[in-house]
């Protein structure tokens, strides 16, 4: 991912003189946006898809269509940052339907073979561990607990995102848990 390289200035801006450039259309001061947000948009995106030049490409989608539709834009940083993040996943998520990669949601009534995670070893689990399991899993359960840990979605806004009912995505979500836990465990075991 490129990042601007600003010539005549030392020091960005703060967030509320940035918001009063990209109104009257300051280039310097839209890149200085683009720049605060960029890598975590770009991240949004990239969670999803795990494809960084589609993930590049949405985020700069993402930038533009804020940057264009001066509404979108929210005088708070942290907000800012929150629309930002689901204007990218809710993009991701379409590029998903448009591959028409169908994602398999089965409905599961009880789940009793969930394991007690003081199994693993949280001493010997390490951020690699962890994003090869999540990695590991169906593109279903991934997409699920993406959207629950790392988009902090709660399980009706997943349900409405992913067009499923929401019992579809908590058993979905119990099962992703599930897998997870089994897989990091094996892993753990076997190392």
């Amino acid at each position: 991912m490129l990042r601007y390289i600003y010539e005549n200035s030392d020091e960005m801006n703060s967030y509320k003189e940035i918001l009063k450039g990209l109104k009257h259309n300051d280039y310097r001061l839209q890149m200085q946006f683009y720049d605060m947000f960029a890598e975590t948009t770009y991240r949004s995106a990239f969670a999803i898809l795990s494809n960084g030049s589609e993930a590049e490409e949405i985020m700069q989608d993402t930038m533009l269509k804020v940057l264009t539709k001066t509404s979108l834009i929210n005088d708070n940083e942290s907000e800012m940052r929150k629309i930002l993040r689901r204007i990218a996943v809710n993009a991701a998520i379409d590029v998903l339907r448009k591959r028409k990669t169908h994602l398999h949601f089965e409905e599961i009534e009880n789940i009793t073979d969930c394991i007690d995670d003081s199994d693993i070893d949280e001493n010997a689990l390490t951020v690699e561990n962890i994003k090869q399991s999540i990695d590991s899993l169906a593109l279903g359960y991934r997409t699920i607990l993406i959207l629950k840990f790392f988009e902090n979605m709660n399980f009706d806004e997943i349900a409405k995102q992913l067009k499923i009912s929401q019992s579809s995505v908590r058993g979905q979500y119990s099962r992703a848990l599930m897998k997870l836990r089994n897989h990091l465990k094996s892993n753990i075991n076997t190392d």
